[in-house]
């Protein structure tokens, strides 16, 4: 689409360059200057005739200079025109002959002309051809794309044999299906399909009760095979480890704003699926989440978040997420608000799995006392975070700490980052579609000066 979009902004400004009224015109052939000067002499006599007819009529002037004057001029033209019937005479078909527009009839000054000055007749059939190809390059598929998707087992290192549907969807302003097709000894192909304009697409396998994915990228060849890899489910946190962050901020007289961040860790070879409802979280007593969402995507620059419902569980103070953990990292935020009394507020966290490196807390503002038993924790700055942490051991999986005091935590800036927008162009295109339109512009005028 972006070729054809430059060819019709190019091959637009060629049109208006070639055909406008602006071009060079064709020179006729020159004319004789002598004869040139003669017809200019005929036409002063011809309007010096109609003068002196118009003086005689009003009385200006009377007969006998009026016979006078008007001999003079019939004499002189006489001369005139034997001395034009002396001159060489010019082919004929050196001096263009005018021509008449077909559309609306008007006569066409010079032959050189290249539509009419009148109605526009070859500009207006330029512009319907240019419509057409843009309209059928609209609503025709520019290119057919194949998917051929092989389904793989990441925990047997096995091909997938038992019959799964896969499902194509579009990532265009949202999730649209496109179709779904049953895998045949796990390979199942999508074919002629409209080539990626606005949105990559999206294949889909559901197995053992979770859904696996994988996204075609705009710059994928068509015909290439797309690999999902599913793996065998478990309850077993025997492979699953996390780091948790605990953050709580006083931000009224009445109550703490808490966010607890999971870093979740899948060691093992199988998706571990949590409780019957998907992952679960603890929450201190009375804490209730505002907000859930969990990262979709790997790596660094390419982590998404997709927004979650918490639900209750029959446990008390626990939640659960629709959610799992494949081999690798996930992460979970939870958003909480909770009571709060500054004379002192007993909280609970709970870790419902084993921890890679224990606990972490940051309390704000600094004035809130922290306090485990009788021991009142203090704060070690962190330099990448440039705040205040209390940190627990891995073995601490049940922190009952006491809150008291505390002023009002100021509202933090909010964090900006910088977006870099990558075009999907590569260097040489975006150098060599300047350097033809560039290329263009200069035949034409070369065109045109000659």
């Amino acid at each position: 689409m972006t070729y054809l979009v430059f060819a019709l902004i190019v091959a637009a400004a060629v049109a208006y360059l070639y055909f406008s009224d602006a071009r060079t015109q064709v020179q006729a052939a020159a004319t004789n200057p002598e004869l040139t000067q003669l017809n200019e002499r005929l036409q002063v006599l011809r309007n010096a005739l109609k003068d002196i007819e118009y003086e005689k009529a009003v009385g200006k002037m009377d007969a006998e200079n009026f016979s006078r004057l008007q001999n003079e001029f019939l004499v002189e033209w006489e001369q005139i025109g034997e001395k034009i019937a002396a001159l060489p005479k010019v082919a004929e078909e050196s001096v263009p002959a005018a021509a008449a527009c077909p559309q609306c009839g008007a006569t066409i000054l010079t032959a050189a002309a290249k539509f009419c000055h009148a109605c526009g007749a070859r500009v207006a059939q330029i512009l319907i051809a240019l419509l057409l190809i843009f309209y059928c390059a609209q609503s025709t598929p520019l290119a057919a794309f194949d998917i051929n998707v092989t389904l793989k087992n990441g925990t047997t290192g096995q091909a997938v044999n038992a019959p799964l549907n896969v499902q194509l969807l579009k990532l265009e302003q949202g999730m649209q299906p496109v179709t779904a097709k049953p895998a045949t000894a796990g390979k199942v192909s999508f074919l002629n399909l409209p080539e990626m304009t606005s949105g990559p697409y999206m294949v889909q396998a559901l197995y053992d009760g979770v859904t696996y994915s994988r996204v075609i990228p705009p710059n994928a060849q068509s015909g290439g095979e797309v690999v999902i890899e599913i793996f065998e489910s478990t309850v077993s946190a025997e492979k699953l480890r996390v780091r948790t962050l605990i953050e709580l901020r006083r931000t009224d007289k009445t109550s703490l704003a808490g966010l607890v961040i999971f870093f979740f860790v899948n060691n093992g070879k199988k998706t571990f699926t949590g409780g019957k409802n998907g992952l679960e979280f603890s929450l201190p007593p009375g804490a209730e989440p505002e907000q859930a969402s969990i990262s979709v995507g790997s790596g660094s620059s390419n982590i998404q978040w997709l927004k979650l419902n918490a639900q209750k569980t029959d446990r008390a103070n626990v939640f659960s997420v629709g959610q799992n953990v494949k081999p690798g990292e996930r992460i979970l935020q939870v958003m909480f608000r909770m009571p709060y009394d500054e004379k002192g507020t007993g909280v609970v966290f709970r870790s419902l799995y084993p921890q890679d490196t224990g606990m972490q807390l940051i309390a704000e503002p600094e004035d809130l006392q922290v306090k485990s038993g009788e021991k009142i924790l203090t704060r070690t700055v962190d330099e990448n975070l440039g705040r205040g942490l209390m940190g627990f051991t891995a073995g601490e999986t049940d922190l009952k700490l006491m809150l008291s005091g505390g002023g009002i935590a100021q509202s933090r800036k909010s964090e900006e980052a910088e977006i870099e927008i990558h075009s999907p162009l590569a260097l040489w295109q975006k150098l060599t579609f300047p350097l033809i339109a560039i290329g263009i512009f200069v035949l034409v005028a070369l065109r045109r000066s000659r």
